[in-house]
């Protein structure tokens, strides 16, 4: 009973530091008609999906409480409507002249504190340095540097429309060179990097830059469903509520994930908002964190045993498991939670 009460206390505590603090109507319309930038979360307090953003949200207002703000479209209805706000949480990039952005990225404190960053960089840093270029390398998660050389006028002007297509995404910088035009992307938070120096093919520099962005493991959510169900590769889920475990997942799972890049995409699931889709991949709901490997082709599922542990070890014996016939696909009956179906008939892919 002890440890109820302190538990109990604890989760009050715990609520009341990661409340909402709101911004009242005037204190809003006063920041964004001045010349500052100010990213604004617009919520309606009773969505699941905003009830997830508040804890990242306040941490990202421990950094920087300037320039992000709240609005409560519960009490402010009308203010909502005025600026075209239909689904809740809506994050919005008011530039500080005029100029409002959506932003849609990840909800994480960590991606909206880089997106603030590149907010008020301009869209290409010039790099007149190579000590910039190297510090500037480093600078953000993705980052992309074009070394133009003044003849490729053509590229100059492709790399300056994606960057302003991409700059609330990765951070651009430019620099000119007497050699050969090269352009690179860094994706830091893989430690992977992209290079294109045949830039003949018109799509070159969208592909070089799309190819960066992709994460070795993605998040999974209605937007982007699709492309991961129409990319030919075997999904690998991974079910969590907890933003900390999904990070310390990814971190231990990338070489993995890396290893089998060609065949199959990694994925995390936000089991609070998309909880309905554990059941169709053999999964019971409410069981997490867990995990699931889907063949979309081939409609089989492979449940991962909810008795084993998620390490990388164990996923990557468990997915050669499945390439070698040794674990048959979900029946559709069976429970994952079943100890015969643990061994014989493993859940996954």
């Amino acid at each position: 009973m002890k440890f109820n009460n302190i538990t109990l206390f604890t989760s009050l505590i715990s609520s009341v530091v990661i409340a909402w603090e709101h911004t009242n109507e005037d204190d809003f319309r006063r920041a964004i008609s001045g010349h500052n930038h100010a990213l604004v979360a617009f919520i309606e307090p009773s969505t699941a999906a905003s009830q997830a953003l508040e804890p990242e949200w306040t941490s990202a207002t421990e950094s920087e409480k300037k320039s992000l703000m709240s609005i409560n479209c519960a009490s402010a209805a009308s203010l909502c409507q005025e600026f075209d706000i239909i689904s809740y949480p809506a994050l919005r990039f008011f530039d500080g002249h005029g100029k409002m952005t959506p932003y849609r990225g990840p909800r994480r404190a960590s991606s909206i504190l880089s997106y603030l960053k590149r907010g008020v960089r301009p869209t290409i840093t010039a790099l007149n340095s190579g000590e910039k270029t190297t510090a500037f390398q480093s600078s953000d998660d993705y980052v992309a540097i074009a070394l133009i050389n003044p003849q490729d006028s053509h590229v100059k002007a492709a790399y300056d429309t994606l960057a302003s297509q991409y700059r609330d995404r990765l951070s651009f910088g430019s620099a000119e060179t007497d050699a050969a035009t090269t352009v690179k992307c860094y994706n830091n938070r893989d430690s992977q990097q992209f290079t294109v120096s045949d830039l003949a093919a018109i799509d070159s520099l969208s592909k070089l830059i799309k190819g960066c962005l992709a994460p070795v493991i993605g998040e999974f959510t209605r937007a982007n469903e699709m492309k991961y169900l129409q990319s030919g590769k075997s999904l690998v889920f991974y079910f969590t509520a907890s933003p900390a475990d999904r990070d310390a997942y990814v971190d231990a799972m990338r070489s993995v994930a890396k290893m089998y890049a060609e065949y199959l995409s990694f994925v995390t699931v936000d089991a609070e908002e998309y909880g309905d889709l554990a059941a169709p991949l053999g999964l019971a709901p409410g069981v997490i964190p867990a995990l699931s490997v889907q063949n979309p082709m081939f409609g089989q599922v492979f449940p991962y045993p909810t008795n084993r542990k998620i390490t990388a070890e164990a996923v990557g014996a468990f997915l050669m498991d499945i390439v070698q016939g040794r674990v048959q696909p979900w029946d559709g009956t069976m429970s994952a939670a079943d100890g015969a179906a643990g061994e014989q008939a493993h859940d996954e892919l």
